[in-house]
């Protein structure tokens, strides 16, 4: 039975010792991006001009979106290479997120699209915490700088 249990031990996890600065400056720069994107639609496209109440229905989405990520990557970190795993996560990830994100579409009755910036925020969310390679296998290449 304890040789059973070892097996079914889990990997080690990374979790930044900063996660909620680096949760919050996440956020931050979304929110600063989808207000500029905006603001800057309406002088470009016509679209109506930004209110603090539209300001607040994006901060809200892009808060419920990485709140969401990372709950997520609690239950189910980023795996340390590509492939498979990481699609399937993925999926399960933007299923609720989307659904999340029409939900609050339709209850704000907002003209932005909610439905896009929370899936994108919780994907952006979920990767912070990673699942690190097991004994025996090698860490994913670093990309070149």
């Amino acid at each position: 039975m304890a040789g059973n249990m070892e097996s079914a031990k889990k990997s080690p996890v990374y979790v930044p010792p900063d996660l909620t600065l680096r949760l919050l400056r996440l956020l931050l720069g979304i929110s600063g991006f989808l207000f500029l994107f905006y603001t800057v639609g309406h002088y470009l496209t016509g679209w109506p001009f930004p209110t603090p109440i539209d300001l607040l229905r994006i901060a809200s989405a892009v808060v419920l979106g990485g709140l969401l990520g990372l709950i997520f990557s609690r239950f189910w970190p980023l795996p340390p290479k590509p492939g498979l795993e990481r699609i399937f996560r993925i999926f399960f990830l933007l299923l609720p997120a989307l659904l999340l994100g029409y939900a609050l579409q339709v209850f704000l009755g907002a003209n932005q699209a909610l439905s896009i910036i929370l899936p994108l925020s919780a994907w952006l969310g979920s990767g912070l915490i990673i699942r690190l390679p097991e004994e025996g296998q090698k860490a994913p290449e670093k990309s070149a700088k």
